[in-house]
């Protein structure tokens, strides 16, 4: 009995530690999600804050603006007002590495993001510094956008410390 659970428990880690999702897999998928094109002019979001559990915490807005200069750079101005009445602002700088890859910074995230494009997806990959209690911690979150056929953006976003999953974004973005 003790062997057979043994076996079922290297099995379940062995498929659960393999299904993580990658940047290459959505290589191919349309719509192609072309940052400079669709991350410019006014965008509009609707999301929510799940605690580790599970359970939605908060709701929020977003009012989002992109623009790109002539070097290629990008600016995404971000204003989320959540439904308790607090407010954020985080403006985004994102410069081009490549092709489909980006640096970015902005005045919560510590050090500098990753963002590559793929397909219809991008990924984020960065560390937020958040309050918490009378402090701050460093969050590290990993967001996945996904472009639809309808010109909806799907995100979702795992923030984790020590490796460990404290909570969750979701949020759609829709192009005015």
């Amino acid at each position: 009995m003790k062997e057979k659970i043994l076996i079922l428990s290297i099995f379940i880690l062995i498929f659960t530690g393999c299904s993580q999702m990658k940047i290459e897999d959505f290589t191919n998928k349309s719509p192609e999600f072309i940052p400079q094109e669709y991350l410019n002019g006014p965008l509009r979001a609707y999301g929510m804050v799940k605690d580790r559990s599970g359970n939605i915490i908060k709701t929020f807005k977003g009012e989002l603006v992109g623009s790109w200069d002539e070097n290629g750079v990008g600016t995404l101005d971000e204003k989320f007002v959540y439904d308790n009445g607090e407010t954020q602002t985080r403006v985004w700088t994102l410069k081009p590495t490549g092709a489909k890859s980006f640096i970015g910074t902005a005045g919560d995230i510590v050090g500098e993001a990753q963002m590559i494009a793929n397909g219809n997806t991008v990924m984020i990959d960065y560390t937020m510094r958040v309050p918490y209690n009378d402090s701050t911690i460093d969050i590290n979150v990993k967001d996945w956008l996904h472009l639809q056929e309808d010109g909806v953006i799907l995100n979702h976003s795992k923030m984790k410390k020590f490796g460990f999953t404290v909570g969750e974004l979701v949020i759609t973005i829709i192009k005015d």
